[in-house]
């Protein structure tokens, strides 16, 4: 015989059937009254006394085997059975055989009977907060993840403020409680003061996580305001995430630059959410080195033009043994750019252009005279070929319909160089994710 509590329903299970007390659902007064007539039908097959409406009317109580506060639950007999009358004046039982007795009834006394969110019972078993073993570190800076739970032991790697790391146990050390925890692939100790848990971090959570904006469809366009009938200040693609500073239902606004944040339409992306994580100590080396490295090659892109020591090219009359030596030229000149901001108008390679500015200022430093804009390179220059015949240096043109709203340069293996958006600047990616109107070939 088993019995489980759910919300403020004191259920009993048994081999016959079911007591419920304090209380039940019309849903399950049908059950009962259907499986009582079920044994009726098996007690009238076999013979055996059944126990009628009206006998139950007249059965006698013959004693109480539950109490609740709002009413018992009676062991009665009439018409040659036994069956149990529940609070609410429902019966179980039918047949001859006693459903149950005094002797086996399960007792719950008044202090027993748990109401739903009281401590003990099954709701608040089965609702432990699932941040129960998460911590989020709470300090100025970072402190530092150590091997053991003693401040002179080796230090395994750093968790930077607000990182989430999940908390395998809690151990004694030194000067008190520390917790040995695991954040990204760093694993070890940390002192317990320098995290929140528990409720405090799941009350905290929000702070920590951002949402992202993945982009599901070719372009989306970034307006001003929610809305269509907004103003358009640009634009993201397929593949891209920016992320969300507020979810307005239809509408999410997002961060489209440093400087300018913009609206997007909720039911053209999905949303995913990140934390930010330990790191290790080879892993934060690597993060500075790449960093020094981008710093390194702006910096000297910056010195090139501005002391007019940037790389000389002469025209190809002759400097070049072939053109597809100018076309590697061309394709490694443009990667100096790589990382520069992304200016509306700009025109300068260094201290930001747009994507026709990087196209035409590029094959300028090579005696070419390109179209100031996306649609006139697409008309005028070079010369049309389809996109199997590209070669590196090739100038793709994008949008839709016959209107031309982007170029790229093509640098090989599927890949373009461009100035994407004010957002991302200049980066490379896949030559073929948006809709490609033509591709020109500038050399030959």
């Amino acid at each position: 015989m088993k019995y489980r509590l759910i919300g403020g329903l004191t259920v009993f299970i048994v081999a016959a059937g079911i007591c419920v007390g304090a209380g039940a659902f019309s849903a399950r007064r049908v059950e009962a009254k259907e499986a009582v007539q079920s044994r009726e039908t098996d007690a009238a097959s076999r013979n055996e006394p059944v126990l009628q409406e009206s006998g139950r009317e007249e059965a006698e109580r013959i004693e109480t085997v539950n109490s609740q506060p709002t009413g018992d639950t009676v062991l009665m007999r009439g018409g040659g059975a036994e069956y149990l009358r529940g609070i609410d004046g429902w019966s179980f039982g039918g047949s001859a055989e006693p459903l149950m007795t005094a002797a086996n009834f399960p007792q719950t006394a008044p202090d027993q009977v748990f109401e739903s969110g009281e401590e003990g019972s099954p709701e608040e078993e089965e609702a432990e907060s699932e941040y129960e073993d998460l911590a989020l570190a709470n300090v100025a800076h970072y402190v530092n993840v150590r091997a053991e739970a003693t401040t002179d032991s080796s230090v395994l790697g750093k968790i930077y403020n607000g990182a989430v790391a999940q908390i395998l146990e809690t151990v004694e050390g030194e000067n008190g409680q520390w917790f040995r925890i695991v954040s990204g692939n760093v694993e070890g100790y940390i002192k317990s003061e320098y995290f929140l848990w528990g409720d405090a971090a799941a009350d905290a959570i929000d702070e920590y996580v951002t949402r992202y904006a993945n982009v599901v469809v070719s372009r989306l366009n970034v307006r001003e305001n929610p809305g269509t009938d907004s103003k358009r200040i640009g634009y993201v693609v397929n593949g891209e995430k920016i992320q969300i500073l507020e979810n307005q239902g239809e509408w999410l606004q997002v961060q489209y630059t440093e400087e300018k944040t913009g609206f997007v339409a909720a039911e053209f992306v999905t949303i995913s959410e990140e934390f930010v994580y330990a790191k290790t100590l080879e892993e934060e080396a690597a993060e500075l080195a790449a960093k020094r490295a981008l710093e390194e090659r702006q910096h000297e892109s910056e010195t090139q033009v501005t002391e007019d020591t940037a790389i000389t090219v002469t025209p190809p009359s002759g400097n070049y043994g072939s053109n597809s030596e100018l076309r590697n030229e061309i394709v490694n000149y443009a990667m100096q750019f790589l990382g520069n901001r992304y200016v509306h108008g700009g025109q300068s390679l260094v201290s930001g252009t747009d994507c026709s500015g990087f196209t035409s200022l590029l094959y300028a430093e090579f005696g070419y005279s390109l179209s100031r804009t996306p649609s006139g390179q697409l008309s005028n220059a070079g010369r049309s070929i389809s996109y199997e015949e590209i070669q590196p240096g090739d100038i793709i043109c994008y949008g839709s319909g016959k209107r031309c709203t982007h170029v790229a340069l093509y640098i090989g293996d599927g890949q373009i160089i461009h100035a994407a958006n004010p957002r991302k600047g200049v980066v490379t990616g896949n030559a073929t994710y948006d809709t490609i109107l033509g591709v020109k070939n500038i050399i030959d």
